[in-house]
């Protein structure tokens, strides 16, 4: 065993930049693949923002990972004229794989069957209940620092 820690001590700088490249590379081939996949959401205008917050939190209720996962002060929701968008900051979206922990939705209004006040870890929050691309019930749970300005812009 000291033999193995004085290996480990002479070649430090070495172990050190394997691990730091083998990160690399694995952030650059997520970005890529998201590159390669496109656009998760049609464009959006600015006519038709209705609501956004930055810096949110949210987590889905697909299973007990995403539901004890989630973003804390991650998310960007935006509300437009037909949808809601609900997606990582751009850093998360470019180094996590694809559909990590079931962060990215755009929902259309036509889609949301419930939106009801909740409570998660000790924060008020807001339960989305919607279809998904498959028709299957969803629920995704936001705690954001307007939710009063979040119900307005989706009923207008």
């Amino acid at each position: 065993m000291p033999e193995l820690f004085r290996i480990l001590e002479e070649n430090f700088a070495l172990l050190f930049a394997f691990c730091v490249l083998w990160v690399v590379a694995w952030f650059v081939l997520f970005a890529w693949r998201r590159y390669k996949a496109g656009p998760m959401h049609p464009p959006i205008a600015e006519a038709d923002l209705r609501f956004i917050e930055r810096y949110a939190s949210g987590f889905s209720h697909k299973n007990l990972f995403t539901r004890l996962g989630g973003a804390r002060n991650a998310l960007v929701v935006r509300v437009l004229k037909d949808a809601v968008l609900i997606e990582p900051i751009a850093i998360f979206r470019w180094i996590m794989p694809i559909g990590f922990n079931d962060l990215e939705h755009y929902v259309a209004k036509s889609t949301i069957t419930r939106v009801e006040p909740a409570s998660s870890f000790g924060k008020d929050s807001l339960r989305l209940e919607f279809r998904g691309k498959d028709g299957a019930p969803r629920t995704f749970e936001l705690i954001l620092r307007k939710p009063q300005e979040f119900l307005a812009a989706l009923k207008a």
